[in-house]
């Protein structure tokens, strides 16, 4: 090997070792991924942990059945979808462990072939008594262009000698720190494996716990027909006086309008920047479960029963609080007997409705913030359950809609 060759290996050393820098940012890239799994993780645990303690709170209340089966039934597609969490983690824990086997066993050729063309270098310079007569190599060149080619190249010998032993050395400690890494990863695998079996027993005890309770209510139907009958009765009462005031507010705007309803220009500000928020808007409660959908539906436990909603029913602690999802202008606040308080919150070309509410604490013509609180949920006979409702009254006429599509997913 030349000297000139000497000082090309070290473009090569720099290359390989710029591999190995690519190949640990792609272990922490791999890192992150593993946090977000394990964020992701976290958030359907806690809403497992919120939905456990809300059955719990169902069983000790006789009348809080059909909320008790749609919350085993929230319960059930939680574990569905934290078993599906564990497969897929599983499945990327199985791939890292593969892939960073791979490029270990590579890396490793490669800080061989480092190391030997390090030892040949040193023995080449040696050779040319680089380390003993280092002027008697530049002085023994053919011409003034490889002698001073030579010169600069003693000059950074030692040094990158020095340094390239260090990157070798810092290389090989790094792998180790990824071998250990990986025995890490391997534990995970086994123990994502045995959260994933435990959930699958739990599942199975929440599938036999729902077919025990809905054969129970089979038992129990005529009386639950009987109870559901007036249920609805009140829920028409409710929808229809939410209706009419929305419809009566509308009207004063329109009077105010010359006979058309018309946003003012910090409504129409407000309209947007609701409209933008559209599934970043928070929820009306901190920790709560849907169990009353939106919309036409069958009833979740009693066969041939239609279930007309304007908005949804959200099971939550009781007395927990209620918030505005955003900023606006109180419109209405009314009580309506076996439906608590109604708080109507108007975002200039919407209006969202927050019933079964006690200690109300705005009023009509205040102004709110989002995540101001409105009050308190109450607890009925079936359990405590906001129920929740926005409407676009901006257009022909107000419009129900489904609060899923604009609150935050959980």
């Amino acid at each position: 090997m030349s000297a000139d060759r000497i000082y090309n290996r070290f473009g090569l050393v720099s290359a390989v070792l710029l591999m190995l820098t690519l190949f640990l940012s792609n272990i922490a890239l791999g890192q992150n991924n593993k946090a977000a799994l394990t964020a992701e993780r976290n958030k359907i645990e806690e809403q497992l942990r919120t939905t456990k303690r809300l059955i719990s709170d169902a069983k000790k209340n006789s009348q809080a059945a059909s909320s008790q089966v749609a919350l085993i039934d929230k319960q059930i597609e939680l574990r569905e979808e934290l078993i599906r969490h564990h497969q897929s983690s599983i499945r990327s824990l199985e791939r890292s462990v593969r892939g960073t086997d791979s490029e270990i066993r590579s890396l490793e050729g490669h800080i061989v072939a480092l190391k030997e063309e390090y030892a040949e270098m040193i023995r080449q310079a040696y050779r040319l008594q680089l380390a003993s007569n280092p002027l008697m190599f530049v002085f023994a060149s053919d011409d003034f262009n490889q002698a001073s080619h030579r010169f600069k190249m003693l000059q950074s010998y030692a040094e990158e000698r020095k340094r390239q032993a260090g990157e070798i050395t810092n290389a090989q400690e790094e792998l180790s720190e990824t071998r250990l890494e990986l025995t890490e990863e391997r534990a995970s695998v086994e123990q994502a494996l045995a959260d994933q079996q435990k959930e699958m027993e739990a599942l199975n005890d929440d599938r036999k716990n729902r077919a025990d309770l809905l054969a129970d209510l089979k038992d129990k139907e005529r009386e639950l027909r009987k109870k559901q009958k007036a249920q609805e009765k009140e829920r028409k009462r409710l929808n229809d006086e939410i209706k009419r005031i929305i419809e009566a507010e509308l009207a004063a705007e329109r009077a105010s309008s010359k006979g058309e309803f018309s946003l003012t220009p910090e409504g129409r500000i407000v309209s947007k920047a609701f409209e933008k928020n559209q599934k970043g808007l928070p929820w009306p409660v901190h920790r709560g479960v849907v169990t009353g959908k939106f919309g036409r539906h069958s009833h979740p436990t009693i066969p041939g029963i239609t279930i007309e909603s304007n908005g949804i029913d959200i099971t939550t602690d009781s007395n927990a609080n209620v918030y505005s999802i955003f900023d606006g202008t109180v419109s209405s606040v009314f009580t309506l007997p076996g439906a608590g308080s109604t708080v109507i919150v108007t975002h200039g070309g919407y209006k969202t409705v927050y019933s079964n509410v006690h200690y109300v604490e705005v009023e009509k013509g205040s102004k709110i913030d989002r995540g101001q609180k409105i009050g308190l949920v109450q607890t009925q006979s079936e359990g405590t359950a906001l129920h929740f409702e926005i409407w676009k009254v901006a257009g022909s006429e107000p419009t129900p809609q489904n609060p899923n599509s604009w609150l935050q997913s959980r």
